[in-house]
């Protein structure tokens, strides 16, 4: 009996103390302290500098493409709430891979929204849903959908010059977000710094996923490029 007491007790804890970590990280403020203490980058997306120094470019050995990828970025520094990054392919042969942009977005909710369309300055904007996943369910439940916006690099060149704001339409709840210019003209700069060679190159680590989930050159026919 006492054994089954300090179970029940310490699961009552356990729940009690997430409840005040999620509390916490709901709070502006708190969530840019744990994420310091854990060593989670928190990049102001309007500084053109910071983006640039938390940008990743690595190659892919398996399709010889090159990905360039943002920072994650926590909208409205909430590190339990929704987040965006910008990434890029480039094929060194130079085939249509070299416009390939996206826009990773992620959503988070109490249950299945399913995020589909995206619009914005009052057009359809390219949309790929990637993923719906069940990520806790410790105390309640917290639904992740991932969603990629497909941009070409004109009209990354021109959101470099202006920001985008959109947003994401689902079936039970929409997503609106803001990205500045700054954000879209640093991944550009890295982007083509990348394409032209005058960004060396990490060694590359074998991976099993040939082509990322959800990007652009996974839709493409077998035969065309990866």
């Amino acid at each position: 009996m006492f054994v089954h007491d300090m179970f029940i007790f310490c699961r009552g804890a356990e729940m009690a103390i997430f409840r005040v970590v999620a509390a916490c990280l709901l709070l502006a403020g708190c969530g840019a302290q744990l994420a310091a203490a854990y060593g989670i980058p928190i990049v102001p997306a309007a500084q053109k500098e910071q983006v640039s120094r938390n940008i990743s470019v690595g190659h892919d050995p398996h399709t010889g493409l090159i990905k360039v990828s943002g920072p994650l970025i926590f909208h409205d520094r909430n590190l339990l709430g929704n987040t965006y990054l910008i990434r890029s392919w480039i094929d060194p042969k130079g085939q249509s891979a070299n416009s390939d942009f996206q826009i990773l977005v992620t959503g988070r909710y109490p249950k299945r929204v399913y995020l589909k369309q995206a619009y914005a300055d009052g057009e359809k904007v390219s949309t790929t849903a990637i993923d719906r996943e069940r990520v806790s369910c410790a105390d309640f439940c917290i639904i992740k959908e991932v969603i990629g916006l497909n941009l070409t690099e004109e009209e990354m060149a021109r959101r470099a010059e202006t920001g985008m704001s959109f947003k994401v339409l689902g079936r039970r709840a929409s997503l609106v977000m803001t990205i500045p210019p700054a954000y879209f003209a640093a991944l550009l700069d890295a982007h083509r710094a990348a394409r032209s060679g005058s960004t060396p190159l990490p060694r590359a680590v074998p991976r099993s996923d040939a082509i990322p989930a959800g990007s652009p050159a996974a839709a493409r026919p077998a035969s065309s490029p990866a």
